[in-house]
């Protein structure tokens, strides 16, 4: 043999060599991961990253996943939406253009309605973990691999309506909410509600995305002297007008509700513009409520707070568990569907919707997002003399198990 002919073997065995350990080096499935690490979401796009990540930890350390007779790791792609439509469509993209057509993501409701969009062909699976306008899951309107872990914005309209109207009986309501989709979705659950007690008078206030200075719709308020006040800001903009409403005296001429508070927003408020405010929680890190009404959810809620405690040296915020369980089912679907083909991950999630989540039993409805048993919570903002710790800024006082969670199938364009 020639050395030169020797030499070329020897190349095709190196190169051979070479091949499979890329190949096996590349033995991963890879997801992507885009939430709001900048703009006015980051302070939850963060920590909702963390929550995507922990889920993929936790299957890496239990072996990855199984397809066939080979096992993969999970490896997340992360990117940043900018809390911008055109940024996060573009990113998905990107994602798709790199063969990478499963995703969780979503911190503002008119970033993840966009990617809705976006995904109509059946591009991609996407399974987002914040809420979105109920409208979004209309069969007409909702992407074929579309799902969302946390659901419709326009629950916690009649979800907080259902509780001012049962707690506090008040004949005038000011509905203070953002002007962008988010706000508006809730604005359609609280008609809902409030148009069938025609005797309470429902009032909107609308405040743009990225109000710096709230003193304005703060004082319209306050001269309108409604019983209550239902707030529902998010980002920067929920800590600027409730740190605002504080400062202006607003809790001395009417009730305050805020809608909902994540513990990431409720970090940037100063214990005294949160105490004695009544807080809706899609969900809260302390669900001692519980303990003895259903050991199951509360121990389940338990062993997920510790392992976050210990991965991060903090709690686990209400949008971070939404991105955890968005992950967790999304790599559930992954191994149940033996597949990343999002038409046949979806597939298995329907075909095996029920799930254990933070908030006890839950099962995903065609419409694409989930029911949970336990559907919102109700707290009451603790001042700095009442925290036990950093994080114990709310008491629980009430679970909510209510059908106001989701609209009928039948409403929503399914049989």
């Amino acid at each position: 043999m020639s050395r030169w002919r020797l030499l070329s073997v020897v190349c095709v065995v190196v190169l051979a060599v070479v091949g499979w350990g890329v190949a096996f080096s590349e033995d991963v499935i890879k997801v992507g991961v885009m939430f709001s690490l900048t703009g006015v979401g980051a302070p939850t796009g963060k920590v909702q990253t963390e929550g995507a990540l922990l889920a993929i930890d936790e299957v890496n350390e239990a072996g990855g996943i199984k397809i066939g007779d080979k096992v993969y790791k999970v490896e997340a792609v992360v990117r940043d939406d900018e809390t911008k439509p055109d940024v996060a469509v573009r990113r998905v993209r990107e994602f798709i253009e790199e063969g990478i057509r499963l995703m969780v993501l979503g911190t503002f409701a008119h970033v993840t309605t966009a990617v809705n969009e976006q995904i109509l062909d059946g591009s991609a699976m996407v399974i987002a973990s914040n809420s979105i306008e109920e409208k979004v899951f209309r069969k007409e309107n909702k992407a074929p691999y579309f799902l969302t872990s946390q659901g419709a914005v326009d629950a916690i309209g009649r979800m907080t309506a259902e509780y001012v109207i049962k707690t506090f009986k008040p004949k005038y309501v000011i509905a203070c909410l953002p002007d962008y989709a988010y706000g508006h979705g809730v604005a359609v659950g609280l008609k809902q509600v409030y148009e069938k007690h025609p005797d309470i008078k429902l009032e909107f206030i609308w405040t743009p995305v990225g109000t710096p200075d709230f003193t304005s719709y703060i004082l319209k308020i306050i001269e309108s002297k409604p019983d209550v006040v239902q707030m529902g800001q998010w980002g920067t903009d929920a800590i600027e007008i409730l740190k605002q409403s504080h400062e202006l005296g607003l809790s001395k001429h009417t009730k305050i509700f805020f809608n909902a508070i994540v513990a990431s927003l409720a970090a940037g408020i100063p214990p005294e513009a949160l105490d004695g405010v009544t807080l809706g929680m899609w969900l809260y890190h302390d669900l001692s409520i519980l303990k003895d009404k259903d050991p199951a959810t509360y121990e389940n809620a338990e062993r997920i707070r510790k392992a976050w405690i210990a991965k991060y040296n903090n709690i686990p915020d209400v949008m971070a568990a939404y991105a955890y369980m968005a992950m967790k089912e999304l790599l559930r679907g992954i191994q149940l569907a033996q597949s990343t083909d999002p038409a046949k991950v979806y597939q298995a999630l329907m075909e095996n919707p029920e799930f254990m989540g933070f908030k006890g039993p839950a099962w995903w409805r065609p419409d694409g997002r989930p029911f949970y048993k336990y559907a919102y919570f109700i707290g009451i903002g603790k001042g700095a003399d009442k925290r036990a710790d950093k994080w114990d800024y709310a008491e629980i006082i009430e679970a909510f198990e209510t059908e106001a969670l989701c609209l009928p199938l039948e409403e929503m364009g399914y049989k």
